[in-house]
């Protein structure tokens, strides 16, 4: 919006109180909800941002933490490889299958409506995969467990950015991912405590053993955040941009008093979206449906659509197809490193532990392996944090990480020893940095109408790129390491020349 017209706000007549009304923009009414004193981080702002961060922990643990069930199972349910390769996958088919129509009733039905429902699905269909009876069944939950969940990855993005003013969106974008990376450090301590347990419960035909156990606290903070949802209103630009003002206007008021103001002081009695607004979004057909995807896919948010999709497959087939099997890396290294010592490279003792044919069980889940989950989470979530200090410079962050990543990949067979090796894999993974930065270029580069769709199919090329790289990660690492990382290395230089493509950190984007 220009200078002038922002000093000359739309004056409309409001007839119920015979008088004219200034109309202010949604980003001007959305400022005044937070007094100046806070700089942008209210209470309501600041709670919303807790329930959307364990709406990314619960997803995340649901989607990630597969991997560690998986592991501890594969003894009671007598699961061979191929089985395990089929149950570690279920979540990326699930997000795969719902990523269209989650972005759809985002869009047209609300970030919160699609969020609670989303959630108590979630959290159903993961209390009953712990009471699977066989590995087809457990297979089938989970997949019907992550297609609920993924709506968490993109509707909790475009509420809290919808929700909080410009000074603070893209920190807070940078926030949630940090949960992103918490979540490894909560379920391999999880697996660890509760897998220690030995107990053998029959219930209903069914032997119950740790593993089903942890499968049911790993699906608790599923319920605890659609419970959290119930204290916040729906997106107030939503609201506006299906023509709901009035509404809209009542949940900046509740914003405004929950940060601290008085309700009558909140002078915004009207507001408009300069983007405008669309109205009549009730019936679902199939020419509504095309109305929602097409525009992306033409100009003029063709480019930044093609750019935006390539990078997120990009940071999602270069880390994710490593971090669902992270558990399993993680146990080879060590098992490895202990029988051969520290005269190998890290793909050597790679190579050497993936050549062994045998499942997996619940005793090989090493306390090594547990303590490098937690290494992981815990450093990622601080490194994140750290980062987020530089939310304004979302360009610059992204090139620098990539770059980083990729050196470091080229590197981690170089050195010709272990240990160093696995630091600079763990370099590696900080390509997971980038999944906040492209999530906020989703809520801030794209129109209202168009932001739930938009990172629906976003998760939906991410996790097909990790689906087809996960299957590939797992066949090529353990015979050709060294290759398999150089390759990630070019992918993720290539992603890293198209974010040198992204609007400049200095550009006002919408």
């Amino acid at each position: 919006m220009s200078a002038e017209s922002k000093d000359n706000k739309v004056l409309e007549m409001d007839v119920r109180h015979g008088r004219n009304v200034k109309s202010y923009s949604y980003e001007e009414a959305l400022d005044m909800t937070v007094i100046s004193s806070l700089k942008g981080h209210g209470k309501y702002n600041k709670g919303l941002l807790f329930a959307c961060f364990m709406l990314i922990i619960a997803m995340s643990i649901d989607i990630y933490g597969v991997g560690i069930i998986v592991t501890v199972a594969s003894c009671d349910l007598g699961l061979n490889l191929q089985q395990v390769g089929i149950l570690s996958s279920m979540p990326f088919a699930g997000i795969i299958v719902m990523s269209y129509p989650w972005g759809y009733l985002s869009d047209t039905r609300g970030r919160k409506l699609v969020l609670m429902w989303a959630m108590s699905g979630s959290f159903i269909s993961a209390v009953i995969s712990s009471l699977a009876p066989n590995w087809k069944v457990l297979a089938a939950m989970r997949f019907l467990s992550s297609a609920f969940s993924s709506a968490a990855e993109s509707a909790t993005y475009a509420l809290l950015g919808e929700c909080c003013n410009a000074s603070t969106r893209t920190r807070y974008m940078l926030l949630m991912t940090s949960a992103l990376m918490l979540t490894p450090t909560l379920y391999y301590v999880w697996a660890y405590l509760i897998v220690k347990l030995n107990f053998t419960i029959y219930i209903m035909g069914i032997v119950y053993r740790p593993w089903r156990l942890l499968t049911l606290v790993m699906a608790l903070p599923l319920g605890i955040g659609a419970l959290l949802l119930w204290y916040f209103s729906e997106s107030p630009k939503f609201l506006a941009n299906v023509g709901r003002f009035d509404e809209a206007v009542l949940v900046l008021k509740r914003i405004y008093n929950v940060n601290g103001g008085e309700s009558e002081k909140y002078i915004v009695k009207k507001i408009h979206l300069e983007e405008g607004s669309k109205e009549n979004l009730d019936k679902v057909t199939l020419r509504s449906l095309w109305e929602q995807i097409a525009p992306l896919f033409k100009p003029p948010l063709l480019k930044r659509t093609l750019l935006l999709y390539y990078l997120t497959f990009v940071v999602y087939i270069a880390n994710n197809s490593f971090a669902i099997i992270l558990p399993s890396i993680f146990n080879v290294f060590f098992t490895s490193y202990a029988s051969r010592g520290s005269g190998s490279s890290f793909c050597e003792l790679f190579a050497d532990g993936s050549s062994n044919d045998a499942t997996p069980v619940s005793s090989n889940v090493t306390a090594y392996t547990v303590y490098a989950g937690c290494v992981h989470g815990l450093s990622f979530f601080l490194l994140n944090m750290l980062i987020s200090q530089c939310a304004r410079r979302p360009k610059v962050l992204t090139i620098t990480i990539l770059i980083i990543a990729a050196i470091a990949a080229i590197f981690i067979d170089v050195t010709g020893e272990a240990i160093s090796g696995l630091f600079l894999f763990y370099i590696f993974l900080t390509t997971a940095m980038v999944f906040g930065v492209v999530s906020s270029y989703f809520v801030t580069l794209y129109p209202t109408s168009y932001r739930g769709m938009v990172a629906c199919l976003g998760m939906m090329v991410a996790r097909m790129s990790a689906f087809g790289g996960t299957n590939a990660v797992s066949a090529l690492v353990g015979v050709a390491c060294r290759t398999t990382m150089q390759a990630a290395a070019g992918l993720v230089v290539s992603g890293a020349i198209a974010a040198y493509f992204l609007p400049p950190d200095s550009e006002q984007i919408m």
